[in-house]
């Protein structure tokens, strides 16, 4: 995942220093800004640098996003090294332009980029794979997600009464890990991670209701667009993210079998009722969820609110120039009230054998 915090701004604010030096200096192009020019000065790119934490390589070029990767834990290494990975992802970058994705990631084009640069082979193999290891905040991540399966699972019962009560009780276990999280945790400051989820060829009431509900899960949901797709984009602490996205797979199933129920118990018929239904659903769960929280005693609620505020703070951190986008379009009254009514009453229920653990693939789904 992409890892944020001040220190991690300041790394990438290094980082892209050294990219504007290498290109402007080495690679003998424009620079202005954050982008730089090809050799015909004909068009710009962007210099968009991340640090992540989640791949087993020191860096990467994204070709979608046009990104540079850089891992964490270069952070704590020499300079001669860090630089190196820098000019290889930035040999990928080049190659890219001049040659598109139709090559090999190391093939002779990108050689002949570094040999014509005159990087010898400690650029060529500077991205090396790093040992697996799970650390001890990630095994107590994982145990968070466990407890809320657990508590998903008894929501899902016939007993209404013991339904409610273990969604109550859900909610409650988050609450808890995130306040223990902001009150008591080390002197270490607490970082944001960003993960990308849901990717699709626009933006739809489906894709809207699923970021909705999932805010009620402690993580702040943005639209990225990136070519031609868009990508929903959480953004939280690690074990909120990891959750989220295991609810998020949960929802692609069950939105459309709700969506399924409502058809045959009112006939209702086309998008304009779908996208209603969807929109009505979100915003049923989301209300009860509210009312959840109006039940919270005071210090709670203070540290509720705290919790919210520093999840804005990170967006503003993260997103330093989010644009608001608002939907149009038709709307279907009573399909909005049918997925209401359904959205109060909906328990997040897991699938058997199903694992957030596949953290590298994206969640697509087509109209």
């Amino acid at each position: 995942m992409i890892v944020y915090s001040k220190k991690i701004i300041q790394f990438v604010n290094e980082i892209k220093c050294c990219v504007k030096d290498v290109l402007s200096k080495e690679v003998c192009i424009k620079v202005a800004g954050d982008r730089f020019y090809d050799r015909r000065q004909e068009t710009s790119y962007p210099i968009k640098v991340v640090v992540y934490n989640n791949k087993s390589m020191l860096g990467y070029f994204d070709s979608n996003f046009y990104e540079l990767g850089f891992h964490e834990c270069l952070m704590h290494s020499n300079r001669e090294q860090l630089h190196h990975v820098i000019r290889h992802e930035l040999a990928h970058y080049m190659t890219f332009i001049n040659y598109g994705e139709s090559i090999q990631p190391h093939g002779t084009e990108f050689r002949a980029f570094c040999q014509l640069m005159g990087w010898g082979e400690e650029v060529y193999k500077a991205t090396t794979c790093l040992e697996d290891g799970q650390s001890a905040s990630e095994i107590e991540e994982s145990n968070i997600l466990r407890k809320v399966r657990k508590l998903m699972a008894l929501a899902s019962s016939s007993n209404q009464n013991e339904a409610e009560q273990a969604m109550i009780k859900s909610q409650q276990l988050l609450l808890k890990h995130n306040i223990e999280s902001k009150y008591l945790g080390g002197d270490d400051e607490e970082k944001i991670l960003l993960k990308r989820i849901l990717k699709q060829k626009k933006e739809n009431a489906k894709m809207r209701s699923i970021a909705s509900i999932l805010q009620t899960f402690f993580v702040s949901t943005v639209y990225v667009r990136a070519g031609e797709f868009i990508y929903l984009e959480i953004l939280g602490n690690a074990a909120n993210i990891e959750i989220a996205e295991y609810v998020a797979c949960i929802l692609q199933d069950e939105l459309e079998k709700l969506w399924n129920q409502a058809q045959k118990y009112a006939n209702l018929k086309g998008m304009i009722a779908k996208n209603s239904f969807f929109l009505g659903l979100a915003r049923g769960y989301c209300n009860k969820i509210q009312a959840l929280k109006r039940e919270y005693n005071n210090e709670v609620t203070n540290a509720l609110m705290v919790i919210e505020k520093q999840l804005i703070d990170a967006k503003a951190m993260v997103y330093r120039r989010l644009s608001s986008t608002k939907s149009s379009g038709n709307y279907c009254r009573e399909s909005s009230a049918l997925g209401e009514q359904m959205g109060r009453q909906l328990n997040i229920n897991p699938a058997i054998n199903r694992s957030s653990k596949n953290s590298e693939a994206l969640i697509a789904y087509s109209e």
